[in-house]
């Protein structure tokens, strides 16, 4: 490519760059810093760079969805105003740095039905495309108490020492690395400004999708328009690298209600709090009602030392926060709170160092009607196959040669996991007159129909839950008599990538330009954007392998390291400096 050069200082910044492409960042972002007669110079990111405002201002504005969809309308207008304040921010920008040759241009897609919505930004002219991905829409806030729509400053234990957290609801997913992308663009373009010629060869893109936890509207987009696949785009909404993703199954059990019993206490209803099947609720309710009000009484007082005695499957396990309550009419309310990471891809890690409300309350009631203290009814036999079927384990341990699996890829402690995330009691639809428990799984290569041949990419064809779940549902009803009836659906196969096949090559380049390093090559249970598509590689925004605390993504009182943020953005801006010094 042919620069046009306006001082002979700059013609030494474009040699540098071609000749030392793929180098370090001393070599490589210093030489670039250097200031010509109309660029402009960056000084080192502070640990509170002014786009953190940006930030705090998108966080404050819900995009989290309900399951029925009955806030929609609202979510599509907040995610619009994010839209309008994303280009204000980019006009101010281009005005206040004078940016005259690489100005970004917009862009709107909407399917035709209107359900599905990306937006972004271009600039340049070439044919090689280098997009960044991210998402505005969040799963719910959990909880009201953590203040989630209050961006706030947190000082956190993190890799050993004391660290500044940027906590709300989508800090680190993904608002926070949506304005990292736009801050890495705008800081790269600026710093090209003196060289016209330098997008010619290349184009940059910002892509933000608004409904990632819900519908993936990338995904339909790229399916819609097959040449708007990016030569290269970076899905900013994972780990710092992912090589490898598991596959995603979404089943639901359903029992029939049956008579409740006729004297003594049983559980009048059991549920867990409304949200998405990816994420573990916040929440679990039992109402325990009864015949005796005298008998109410003694096992609302009795209760609290059960659950604390009560011996799970596993004497190291954490035992949900168990709070007890009384109703207007006497009932008993029996409810379980969520603690560490939420995400349904990493129930392990929530087992490890936090609590699933639902599985913790329904072992314990499923201990209840055994011992004689509640008599049985559809929400007790519910309880009763979670218990038998997982239990508190995460890998399908209770039955493992149908639901226990690993590999090569996803090794052991890596395999298959079972997130027990939703359970309802329908009154309206097809499932009117069930007790329904959904579940998160992502699953290893040994789940699914077809075998990994070593090839890269989405592993093609469906799992083989549809026979592991019917061998499962007719081993309970041999058991206990009681019919449990299933759906599940397959939403992806693995995706499994080469660490060292070109795309990932050039973000580990840009990895090790801004850090030194090699960056770590994760196979991770997350669904991302990047699935089914080698172009698109899962990288950032996390520098950690772990989604629970201080980080809690899809959890209360999430955070995302300030340091790790500005990281992150100069790795991006070290990706996009690099495409100009390659061509």
């Amino acid at each position: 490519m042919h620069f046009r050069l306006e001082s002979a200082l700059s013609h030494v910044v474009s040699v540098l760059l071609a000749r030392f492409y793929y180098v370090s960042k001393r070599l490589l972002l210093g030489v670039l810093a250097i200031c010509s007669t109309v660029s402009v110079c960056f000084a080192a990111d502070s640990n509170n760079p002014p786009w953190l405002s940006q930030i705090d201002e998108i966080v404050m504005i819900e995009t989290w969805r309900e399951p029925d969809g009955s806030n929609e309308n609202q979510v599509r207008e907040n995610i619009g105003t994010i839209q309008k304040k994303f280009a204000g921010w980019i006009n101010a920008f281009v005005k206040r740095h004078r940016i005259q040759n690489h100005i970004p241009e917009p862009f709107n897609w909407k399917s035709d039905d209107g359900k599905y919505w990306v937006f972004g930004w271009r600039v340049g002219k070439g044919k090689r495309k280098v997009s960044l991905l991210s998402h505005l829409d969040t799963v719910s806030p959990g909880s009201p108490d953590w203040k989630p729509f209050n961006p706030r400053q947190e000082t956190r234990r993190y890799n050993g020492k004391d660290t500044t957290f940027l906590v709300g609801r989508g800090a680190i997913d993904d608002k926070g690395p949506a304005v990292v992308t736009l801050n890495a663009l705008l800081e790269a373009i600026a710093q090209l400004d003196s060289q016209p010629d330098a997008l010619e060869e290349v184009t940059f893109e910002l892509l933000f999708d608004t409904s990632e936890e819900t519908d993936f509207s990338t995904t339909k987009f790229y399916d819609a328009n097959a040449d708007a696949l990016p030569a290269l785009g970076i899905v900013y909404d994972a780990f710092w690298c992912v090589r490898a993703e598991k596959g995603i199954e979404r089943p639901v059990f359903n029992m029939r209600l049956v008579a409740n019993p006729t004297e003594g206490l049983w559980i009048a209803d059991f549920y867990s709090a409304a949200g998405p099947t990816n994420q573990i609720p916040g929440s679990a309710t039992a109402r325990i009602t009864g015949t005796s009000s005298n008998a109410l009484d003694a096992f609302a007082a009795q209760v609290p030392k059960l659950y604390e005695s009560f011996g799970f499957d596993d004497p190291h396990y954490n035992r949900a926060k168990l709070t007890v309550t009384r109703s207007d009419s006497g009932d008993v309310l029996l409810q379980t709170a969520v603690a560490g990471a939420q995400h349904g891809s990493a129930p392990d890690e929530n087992r490890k160092n936090g609590a699933n409300p639902l599985v913790s309350l329904g072992v314990f009631l499923d201990g209840l009607a055994d011992d004689g203290k509640l008599g049985k009814n559809h929400y007790t036999q519910i309880a009763d196959f979670m218990t038998w079927a997982w239990g508190t384990r995460v890998f399908g341990e209770n039955q493992p040669d149908l639901l226990y699996r690993y590999d090569t890829i996803f090794e052991e402690g890596n395999g298959t996991t079972y997130a027990l995330s939703q359970l309802q009691t329908p009154h309206e639809g097809d499932m009117a007159g069930m007790v329904t428990l959904a579940m998160d799984i992502r699953y290893a290569i040994g789940h699914h129909a077809k075998g990994w041949d070593g090839s890269e990419g989405l592993i093609e064809g469906d799992s083989l839950f549809q026979s592991a779940f019917k061998q499962l549902v007719d081993r309970y009803r041999a058991k206990t008599g009681a019919t449990v009836m299933f759906t599940s659906e397959t939403a992806a196969g693995p995706d499994i990538r080469n660490p060292k096949n070109p795309y990932m090559s050039i973000v580990n380049d840009a990895y090790k330009d801004a850090l030194g390093e090699d960056c770590p090559m994760r196979a991770i249970g997350g669904g991302t954007d990047a699935k089914g598509n080698l172009e698109l590689v899962a990288a950032g925004a996390l520098f950690t392998g772990s989604l629970g605390p201080p980080i809690n993504f899809h959890g209360l009182n999430e955070g995302a390291p300030i340091e790790d943020l500005i990281k992150g953005k100069e790795i991006l801006k070290a990706l996009f400096l690099n495409e100009v010094a390659a061509n």
